[in-house]
Order: C-alpha cells, then sequence, then structure tokens
C-alpha cells in the first residue's frame, strides 16, 4: 500500500493541499515533492475543478461504499468552494434529484452570460463531467456513489406540483392586492440574468424609481428543514442584481412552510420578505400541504402506520384545492394501490422505487415484498383510454428491466414476481389486445391488469368506506 493511500484510509477524503502536508510530514519529503506526487498518483481518484487553488479532493474507491465521500466533498465545497456548495445542497435538501427549472434558482449562477461569472450550464456540466451528477435531460441527481439510496421520483414530483400551486396562489395574491401589475406575473422567470421562481413586475410608488418599473422577486422552499446556509443562496443573488449600474428597484420574498430561528433573522437582516405560507393562504390549508408533503416523504411507512391518512387528505384537499388535488391525482392513486397491498400486515410497500438499468431510469410505482413473493404495480390515473405504446413500453422496457434488476438483488431473486398494471379508466381496443397476448404467453410470471370496473369491484370487497369513497367519486369515472 503506498503512503497516499495509507493517508487517506486513515483520515478519508482530503483535499490535495492537505494530503501532501501529511504525506511530507508522513515521510520526510519536500511538500513541494509531496504536491508533485499528489498530483501524478494514479492510485487515487480525485474530483477537480471545484476548489481554491486549483486544488482537487483525494479519495478512495473505499470511501464511495460509507457514505464518506458526500459528506467530505459537501465541506470542502462549503469551505473552499461555496459557489459550487449551493449547487450540492440544493439536490441534498431535496432528497437527491431536482429538476433543472428548480436548481437555476437555488444557485446563485447566472442563467444568461454575465461578465465575470461561469453561467449555470457551464458549471453543471463540470459535476456531470466530474460524475458528481446525473443529468437525464429534466432532472438532477447524485451520482451511485455519492448517493446510495434510491431517489423517490414520485415524492419529488409531487411536491414540485405542490409548490407551483403554491407560486400559481402566491401570483393572484399579489395581483390581487396591486404589488404586480396585472399579467405580469411569470413563474420561472429571468431577471438579472439569474433565475426567480416569480417575477413581476411592480408599479408600487415606492419600488417605482422615475418612470423605471420596480420588481416584486421570489424563490420557494418547502418540503425540508431550512436553516440560515439554505437560504444564502437567495441573499447572493439578491446582492448580484442589486450591484449592477442603475438597477431597478426590487421587493424580494422567500415563501416558505416552516423556518429555523437563525435563517428567519438573517433573511430579514438582509430586507428580505419571509412568506409563510400559513400566514399568506391560511392555516388550514398550510396544515393540509404540509400533513401531504410528510405522507409523501415516508410513504411506506405512512400507509403502515396511518394507512387512511392519505385518505382523510384527499377530502380536505377537494375541499381546500380542488386544483391540486387533481394536479396529484396520479401520486395519490399510487397511494390507493400501494394501501391494498398494505393490508397484509407481513408485506412491505415501497411507492414510488427508481432503479438504473438497461441503461435508463425506471420506475416501480408500487413495489410490494411479501413473504412469498413479488408483486410490481403500473399504476396509472388518467380519464382517457390507455392506449397500445403505453402497455407496449411497459411490458417490452420496464418488465425485462425490474426482471433484469431484480435478479441482481440477493435477498429477493428467488422470489416470484408478478406485474400488475392499474388504470382508473380502460384500456383501448390495441392495449387490451396485446396485454391479453402477452398475459397467456407468460408463462413463468404472473400478469395483470385492472381496469376502472375491476378496480370498483375490489374497493367493494375491501368493505372500507373511504376507499370505496375514494374510488367512486375520486378516481373513477361515473358509471355509464
Amino acid at each position: 500500500m503506498t503512503a497516499l493511500k495509507d493517508i487517506l484510509l486513515q483520515n478519508g477524503p482530503m483535499l490535495s493541499g492537505e494530503l501532501a502536508r501529511e504525506l511530507a510530514q508522513a515521510t520526510g519529503i519536500a511538500e513541494n515533492t509531496a504536491s508533485q506526487k499528489v498530483t501524478r498518483s494514479r492510485d487515487i481518484q480525485k474530483i477537480k475543478g471545484f476548489f481554491v487553488s486549483q486544488q482537487a479532493l483525494c479519495y478512495l474507491e473505499e470511501h464511495t461504499d460509507d457514505g464518506a465521500l458526500y459528506t467530505s466533498l459537501s465541506q470542502a465545497m462549503q469551505d473552499h468552494g461555496k459557489k459550487y456548495w449551493y449547487c450540492l445542497n440544493a439536490i441534498k435538501k431535496h432528497g437527491g434529484i431536482i429538476s433543472q427549472k428548480y436548481l437555476e434558482c437555488y444557485t446563485n449562477y447566472p442563467v444568461l452570460p454575465l461578465k465575470s461569472h461561469l453561467p449555470f450550464k457551464t458549471i453543471m456540466q463540470k459535476f456531470v463531467s466530474e460524475k458528481i451528477l446525473i443529468y437525464d435531460g429534466a432532472y438532477y441527481m447524485f451520482s451511485p456513489k455519492f448517493e446510495k439510496q434510491s431517489t423517490n421520483y414520485l415524492s419529488y414530483n409531487t411536491i414540485e406540483l405542490i409548490k407551483e400551486d403554491i407560486l400559481t396562489n402566491f401570483e393572484s395574491l399579489a395581483k390581487n392586492i396591486g404589488l404586480i401589475s396585472y399579467n405580469t406575473g411569470k413563474a420561472f422567470a429571468e431577471f438579472g440574468k439569474f433565475q426567480w421562481a416569480f417575477k413581476g413586475v411592480s408599479t408600487v410608488t415606492g419600488l417605482m424609481n422615475k418612470s423605471t418599473n420596480g420588481y416584486l422577486l421570489a424563490d420557494i422552499l418547502i418540503g425540508h428543514p431550512i436553516y440560515d446556509n439554505d437560504v444564502r443562496f437567495f441573499i447572493e443573488k439578491l446582492k448580484h442584481i442589486q450591484s449592477f449600474k442603475n438597477a431597478s428597484r426590487i421587493l424580494p420574498f422567500l415563501l416558505v412552510d416552516d423556518l429555523d430561528r437563525d435563517a428567519l433573522l438573517l433573511l430579514k437582516q438582509h430586507g428580505i420578505v419571509v412568506g409563510f405560507i400559513n400566514e399568506l393562504f391560511g392555516q388550514k390549508y398550510a396544515e393540509t400541504l404540509k400533513e401531504l408533503i410528510t405522507i409523501l416523504n415516508n410513504a411506506g411507512a405512512s400507509l403502515k402506520q396511518t394507512p387512511e391518512k392519505y385518505l382523510d387528505l384527499l377530502s380536505e384537499l377537494k375541499k381546500y384545492n380542488e386544483g391540486l388535488a387533481n394536479n396529484i391525482r396520479g401520486a395519490l392513486f399510487e397511494f390507493l394501490v400501494g394501501h391494498i397491498h398494505s393490508i397484509n400486515s407481513n408485506s412491505s410497500v415501497v411507492i414510488g422505487r427508481e432503479i438504473y438499468e438497461n441503461g435508463s431510469r425506471h420506475e416501480m410505482d408500487v413495489f410490494v415484498i411479501y413473504p412469498d413473493k413479488i408483486i410490481i404495480a403500473e399504476c396509472k390515473a388518467k380519464k382517457a383510454k390507455i392506449d397500445y405504446d403505453t402497455v407496449e413500453k411497459w411490458t417490452n422496457t420496464k418488465l425485462p428491466a425490474f426482471k433484469k434488476w431484480l435478479n441482481k438483488q440477493e435477498t429477493l431473486r428467488d422470489k416470484p414476481v408478478e406485474f400488475e398494471f392499474w388504470t382508473t379508466s380502460n384500456f383501448d381496443k390495441d392495449a387490451l389486445e396485446h396485454l391479453t397476448n402477452y398475459q397467456s404467453r407468460s408463462t413463468k410470471t404472473k400478469i395483470s391488469f385492472l381496469q376502472s370496473k375491476e378496480i370498483r369491484d375490489y374497493a367493494k370487497k375491501m368493505k372500507n368506506k373511504k376507499l370505496k369513497e375514494a374510488v367512486e367519486d375520486f378516481f373513477l369515472k361515473p358509471k355509464a
């Protein structure tokens, strides 16, 4: 074992400058010589391009197994590459996955060319090329060496829909009380070369600069604890745009569901309006959203511990925000199917499990482990009929990927697997024919497909009044 590897094994990942000093001290060689050895070494892994003085984070393959690599990278960026740390922190706070449109807001990288600043896309290419992140064309995710747990696309995507609903309500509020001019509100908009979750033109007297309009700018953070470091990206963006010559006057809002006291004081010190969801839109609305997010973030446990909680929330959502309830109908339907499978006390249910197989990301809408079998269910809460292309992709792309992945899982590979396709509507003629033929050919694997009638019958058999009402009143089409 080389001296470099021995130092890293004892101390964990280190910046190259610190590693060189340790090597010089351990071997008695000059620090310059030690630095050259670190730079030229092929025995260690390096992450370059993010740290002051052209340093690199040095680590061993072993560090990818115990979670030490992310912790070390985060600390190194926070201390020696803060502008990059904002990106890392935003993704970590959102469970290891984030869409590009939100990440553009949560960093302080310009989205348009700005002198002396690297643009967002250039910086993100560095993260991807250094294999810190994976980008699938819409979402950024940690690579497996930084995040061993699978990301929950269902939870993240649904929380995004909740955020967008809040932004829509915020636009209505700002417009109705005259903070912004009519029809100027825009979500995910550029201002001052940077991206904001919301922008609106304001002609309020205090924001006007002679004949120049002012602007209301807002970002939104919900669904996770928020501390002082988590809000600094917003402060930094504001500092940038306020430093421009002839900068417009602005009214900055940060929309939150909860906030640590130090973060609140920091925002107030910088003249930022903190928009608490409960104060803007009412306590009941805020509580309903908070309970929904809690369930989304702990889907499997929620179905076991409080199996009907999401049905109560569905009723509340329909009462206070039917538009949002309809927008997240797909996620709620996955909970319905998960609920049905969770009734067996010996089952383990995961909602929205993601895997990487055959070169692509695949989502298991409902993944159930029983003592004697495994069930993977596809769930479609649509009003239109399910077409041939949808079921063909399920049978010919998803199922082979699921089978291949299961075969690699030591504790699961010997259990028989069953596949289910649930839809709140019906299959069209070609789709139904394809499923029927595929089912008849699948002699080793059980294939089931349930349409509106079968789901209605299923709910009746369960003799659960709340579930039956949810199926009839919210998920299924009225009887013909």
